[in-house]
């Protein structure tokens, strides 16, 4: 039976197990990392881990969903509202997606598998809601047109957004950069005139 911590050690251990859980998750994935892999690192029995944790899955999708969360929130708190401000958010999203290892592992059907089976449904509900959230409050924040963007289409724009970020082996090197523009330009569409700037 795992020993009972202090306040003080579970919040140290917790952000150990988070810290750790990272490094090794961005280095090999959700099903090829143990939890035995994490708690030696941390130093704590593998009993104590589910202390914490229901599964290493639901830690490296509280893990994911921190990373989703800090690539997105520039384009919610930007000052400017004009065209090019919203693209040059958009492009460093897009850099911000392709250096992001745990997002990449999302990318790959065993990983994905894992997820679902070992993450209970109402926290992947609840990460649908805030994906639906986060949808409204980019439409409320940077819609400039008459009428408020079909929400279908801005989903569609981000979902070929995030589709080229993680297939970029497939798009090539050479086209990389074109299809980068394409989702970008296509994105910002959404919210302004094709022919605006500003």
């Amino acid at each position: 039976m795992p020993r009972a911590f202090t306040e003080t050690e579970e919040t140290a251990i917790r952000e150990q197990l988070r810290r750790k859980g990272l490094a090794l998750f961005a280095a090999q994935g959700v099903t090829k990392t143990s939890v035995e892999q994490i708690t030696q690192s941390v130093g704590i029995a593998k009993g104590s881990f589910y202390k914490f944790y229901g599964s290493k899955e639901l830690l490296f999708f509280e893990l994911l969903e921190d990373a989703q969360n800090e690539i997105r929130s520039p384009l919610l708190d930007a000052e400017e509202k004009n065209r090019a401000h919203l693209e040059k958010l958009l492009h460093q999203m897009f850099r911000a997606v392709l250096n992001n290892p745990l997002i990449h592992f999302m990318g790959r059907e065993s990983e994905l598998l894992a997820i679902s089976r070992k993450v209970p449904a109402e926290v992947l509900i609840q990460h649908q809601q805030d994906d639906q959230k986060f949808l409204d409050q980019m439409i409320a924040r940077w819609n400039t047109r008459t009428e408020t963007p079909d929400r279908d289409q801005v989903a569609a724009c981000i979902t070929l957004f995030m589709l080229s970020c993680l297939n970029q082996d497939f798009i090539g090197e050479r086209l990389a950069p074109y299809a980068e523009d394409i989702v970008v330009t296509d994105l910002a569409n959404c919210f302004f005139a094709a022919d605006s700037s500003t």
